[in-house]
C-alpha cells in the first residue's frame, strides 16, 4: 500500500471541529438545501452562531448534561440539533424514524431521554410515545434560535462554560442490526473525531467539495462521512429530501462526493444501463465504451469521465468520488461505476467502530476487497482456519466505550483491547482484507463444511428474475438444508410471461414464476460444489423486512412466506 501523506488538523471534540471550521471557512457554504421554491445556503459562521444560540435555548430548559434525542429526516435542523447538543448541552441520541412503536419506546426508555428534538415528519410518532420528556418540534426552530440569541445577548454563557469530556459518553446510538433487539452503542466524541482525522488522512476532501447527503443521518456512517467529516474539511453539504428527486438534485447541487450503500449504487448503475438499452444500438455502444474506458484509464485515470460524458452530466457534471459502505458492493457494480468515470471507495466498519475501520484510499481501490486498516488502526484474523478464514478483529481510537447498561454483551465483543466484529474475513497477498460473511449467518453442515449465505445471495442476485433473496440453513432430518427465500422481480417476469399469454392472476402464473426462479437457482447450483447447493426454494409475494440501511433482516419473519 502506498504511503499516505495527507496532513490534518487535530481535534478532540465536536467543539474543536465546528469552532475551528467557523474560523477557517467562515464565509464559505456549509449547508445548502431546498427551501420553498428556492435554495438556501448557510455559511460556516452562520451555522456556528445557530449552534451556540440553540444550545443556549436548550440549556435554558434544564437540559444541560442530559440526554437529548434527535429524530426525523435529513436536513439542516437535524444537523444543527446534533451539533448544539454535543457541543454545548449533553449527550445526543440519534433515533431512527423508521422504528416500529415498540422499538422506538425501547430506545426512549432504555436511554433515559430528557428531550427529543424532532422534525415535523416524526411528530406523530414522538407524540404517541409514553414518558415524561420534552418534545421540541423543529417547525419552531427559528423561534428557538431567536430565543437563544436573546439569552446570549443578555449574558448567557452556557455554551462557553460547557465542558466536553472527549473520552466520555457523547453519543448514544441504537444499532439497527439484522438480528435481535437494538443495543445502545456508547461512543465518545474523540471516537468519531479520531475516525474523521484518520479517514481524511487517506482520502482528500477540501473546500471545493460538495457532498450530497442521501442516507439516514442517524446512522454513524452517514453522520461521520456525510456530515461531520465534510464540515471538518471545509466542504459543503447538500440535502436530498426525497430519493424520488435524486436525479434532480444531482443536477441542482452538482456534488463532487456521494456517500452511498450498495443498493443505491446498483440501482444507479442499472438505470444507466437501461437508458443505453432504450437507444437504438445502445447496448453495442455501451460495450465499446466500456472497453475503451478500461484501456484509456490505464494511462489517464480521468478518461472515463470523458468517454461517458453524458453519464457525468446526469450526475451534475462534478461527481468524481463515491464512498460505499454498510454492505458488500458487488464487483460488477464497482467496475462499471469506475468505467463511468467515478472513483469508488469501499469502506468497512460498524457503529461500534465510529464507524470506519478498513477502507480504500486515494492510492488503492480494488473491487474485490475492503482495503486496509485506517491510519492508526490495526486489524487481525482470530483463529483462522486452514483456508485463512477467520473472524475479523480491530483495535483503534475509534472503538466504542461499550454497550449502554450491558456489560455482558460488551465483554463478548471487547476482549484484550480488540473489538471482535462478528464478520468473517481473509487477507489477500497484498495485505488487503476481504469480507466473506457474518459469523452468525454462516451455515455449517454436519461434516463441518462451511457455507456463506452472502456468497450464494450474490450469485442469485445476478439473475434479472431475482429482486431480493436470503439464504439460510433449515434443520433437516439428516443434515442442514440450504434454503433460499426469493422475492422475484415481478415486473421483469410479468413482461416475459405476457409474451406467453400468461398474466398475474391466471391459473398458471404462480407455477411459471416458480419454474423461472427454480431455473435461476439451478444455474447458480451448477457453479457450486454439491454441499453448497441450494436445495429448497421459498417464493415470496412481498419484499423482505429490512433495516434502514436496506439490509435484509436475518430473522424468522423473512424465512419463506
Amino acid at each position: 500500500m502506498a504511503e499516505l501523506v495527507y496532513n490534518v488538523r487535530d481535534i478532540l471534540t465536536f467543539r474543536d471541529l465546528i469552532g475551528g471550521s467557523a474560523e477557517l471557512y467562515g464565509d464559505l457554504c456549509a449547508f445548502t438545501f431546498r427551501e420553498g421554491d428556492g435554495i438556501r445556503e448557510v455559511t460556516y459562521r452562520e451555522a456556528y452562531d445557530d449552534v451556540r444560540a440553540f444550545a443556549a435555548y436548550l440549556n435554558s430548559l434544564g437540559l444541560s448534561g442530559k440526554k437529548v434525542g434527535v429524530m426525523g429526516k435529513n436536513g439542516y435542523p437535524w444537523a444543527l440539533t446534533y451539533l448544539a447538543v454535543t457541543c454545548g448541552v449533553g449527550v445526543i441520541v440519534p433515533i431512527d424514524r423508521e422504528l416500529k412503536p415498540d422499538e422506538l419506546q425501547h430506545v426512549v426508555d432504555h436511554s433515559e431521554l430528557s428531550a427529543i428534538v424532532h422534525l415535523p415528519d416524526a411528530a406523530e410518532k414522538v407524540e404517541a410515545l409514553a414518558g415524561d420528556f420534552l418534545r421540541l418540534n423543529t417547525a419552531s426552530l427559528a423561534e428557538y434560535i431567536a430565543a437563544g440569541e436573546t439569552l446570549r445577548a443578555m449574558g448567557d454563557t452556557s455554551y462557553e462554560n460547557h465542558h466536553v469530556d472527549p473520552h466520555g459518553l457523547g453519543i448514544l446510538l441504537y444499532t439497527s442490526g439484522t438480528t435481535g433487539l437494538a443495543k445502545g452503542v456508547m461512543l465518545s466524541q474523540y471516537n468519531i473525531c479520531s475516525n474523521i482525522m484518520n479517514v481524511l488522512r487517506m482520502v482528500s476532501v477540501g473546500v471545493e467539495d460538495r457532498v450530497l447527503s442521501i442516507l439516514p443521518l442517524h446512522h454513524t456512517y452517514e453522520c461521520m462521512a456525510g456530515f461531520l467529516a465534510p464540515l471538518y474539511a471545509g466542504a459543503s453539504i447538500a440535502y436530498n429530501d426525497s430519493l424520488r428527486r435524486l436525479t434532480e438534485d444531482f443536477k441542482l447541487f452538482s456534488p463532487t462526493v456521494l456517500i452511498a450503500v450498495p443498493l443505491v449504487l446498483e440501482t444507479l448503475r442499472n438505470n444507466i444501463i437501461k437508458r443505453y438499452g432504450k437507444i437504438k444500438g445502445g447496448n453495442a455502444l455501451l460495450a465499446v465504451q466500456r472497453r475503451v474506458s478500461d484501456a484509456a484509464r490505464a494511462l489517464n485515470p480521468d478518461a472515463g469521465r470523458k468517454i461517458f460524458s453524458t453519464v457525468a452530466n446526469a450526475f451534475g457534471g462534478r461527481l468524481t468520488r463515491i464512498l460505499s459502505g454498510a454492505a458488500l458492493l458487488p464487483e460488477h457494480v464497482h467496475r462499471d461505476m469506475e468505467r463511468f468515470g467515478f472513483k469508488v471507495y469501499i469502506g468497512y466498519g460498524l457503529t461500534e467502530t465510529s464507524p470506519v475501520c478498513l477502507m480504500h484510499n486515494d492510492f488503492y481501490r480494488a473491487p474485490d476487497d475492503i482495503g486496509f486498516p485506517i491510519v492508526g488502526g490495526q486489524a487481525k484474523l482470530v483463529d483462522p482456519d486452514e483456508n485463512g478464514l477467520g473472524e475479523l478483529a480491530y483495535r483503534g481510537a475509534n472503538v466504542m466505550l461499550g454497550y449502554y447498561k450491558n456489560p455482558e454483551e460488551t465483554a463478548k465483543v471487547l476482549r484484550d483491547g480488540w473489538f471482535h466484529t462478528g464478520d468473517l474475513a481473509r487477507v489477500k497477498e497484498n495485505g488487503a482484507y476481504q469480507i466473506t460473511g457474518r459469523k452468525k449467518s454462516m451455515i455449517v453442515t454436519q461434516n463441518g463444511k462451511k457455507i456463506f449465505p452472502e456468497e450464494l445471495e450474490f450469485y442469485l442476485d445476478q439473475s434479472e428474475y431475482v429482486a431480493e433473496c436470503m439464504v439460510y440453513g433449515e434443520e433437516g432430518e439428516h443434515d442442514v438444508i440450504v434454503t433460499a427465500a426469493v422475492f422475484p422481480n415481478y415486473p421483469v417476469i410479468e413482461e416475459r410471461l405476457a409474451g406467453e399469454g400468461i398474466h398475474p392472476g391466471d391459473d398458471h402464473f404462480d407455477s411459471r414464476v416458480r419454474e423461472i426462479i427454480t431455473k435461476a437457482v439451478k444455474e447458480v447450483n451448477e457453479k457450486l460444489p454439491s454441499f453448497r447447493r441450494i436445495m429448497k426454494i421459498c417464493i415470496r409475494k412481498t419484499e423482505f423486512v429490512k433495516t434502514t440501511t436496506r439490509k435484509i433482516k436475518r430473522t424468522d419473519e423473512n424465512r419463506g412466506e
